[in-house]
């Protein structure tokens, strides 16, 4: 799984700097995330700081982008426990159709990505790959400032696989849906702050782990903050 996944970031990289127009612009973003967790269906909690980097690259004069996304950190378990080798991890890689507006942007994706908690002491781990999309916006105003939100989601049946060793359960389907709320300043154009609210609901088949529960899950979310850079 790590070496598809560093794989999956150099063509990435590769990729967006391929040779396009003057007026595109690569954007990079370097976070630290402090996560707080549950399962839904037993209540169980933990942190998580994550650490994350995500890639923009515009192309097509900026009608299109491509985009990489990744976030990972250990796993702390209410009351000290922490378990080694423990973490969570999150990516995606996205083509963007961009629409601009008087203020900013708005645009839709498509791409794929996944998820994965990993408990190897245990053992337990979830992990979740498959098909997503999704839209985000960003709004400016007031000089240096904006908004910004993203939504995305990894719909149910549709090529993703959930494998549940805990139990000896395995290959349940599954959905993921993320988000994110942010403000953000650019103290130039080459570079600039954002802070913001950070999302993830992973929801499996009930009928299978959860004894038909309405709630049968893991959830991550926290804060965020961000320093992002922009280059041609």
């Amino acid at each position: 799984m790590r070496r598809s996944l560093i794989a999956l970031a150099v063509v990435a990289v590769l990729v967006m700097a391929a040779s396009v127009p003057a007026s595109a612009q690569t954007w990079i973003q370097l976070r630290y995330w402090s996560t707080n967790n549950s399962v839904y269906e037993n209540g169980s909690t933990w942190s998580s700081p994550l650490l994350g980097f995500s890639l923009r690259r515009d192309v097509m004069q900026g009608a299109w982008a491509l985009s990489f996304n990744f976030d990972s950190g250990s796993v702390n378990w209410t009351g000290g426990y922490s378990a080694p080798g423990s973490f969570n991890r999150f990516w995606n890689l996205n083509v963007h159709r961009n629409f601009p507006l008087a203020n900013g942007r708005t645009s839709f994706y498509a791409g794929y990505g996944g998820g994965a908690f990993e408990e190897p002491t245990w053992p337990w781990y979830v992990r979740l790959n498959g098909f997503r999309f999704g839209v985000e916006g960003k709004l400016n105003f007031r000089e240096n400032w904006y908004l910004t939100g993203d939504l995305g989601y990894t719909p149910r049946q549709t090529g993703s696989q959930l494998n549940f060793a805990f139990g000896g359960f395995a290959n349940m389907p599954a959905s993921l849906l993320d988000y994110k709320v942010a403000l953000g300043y650019a103290y130039s154009p080459t570079w600039g702050v954002e802070v913001g609210y950070r999302g993830v609901d992973l929801r499996y088949d009930p009928t299978i782990m959860c004894g038909g529960s309405t709630s049968c899950g893991l959830r991550w979310g926290g804060w965020y903050v961000g320093l992002n850079f922009t280059m041609p």
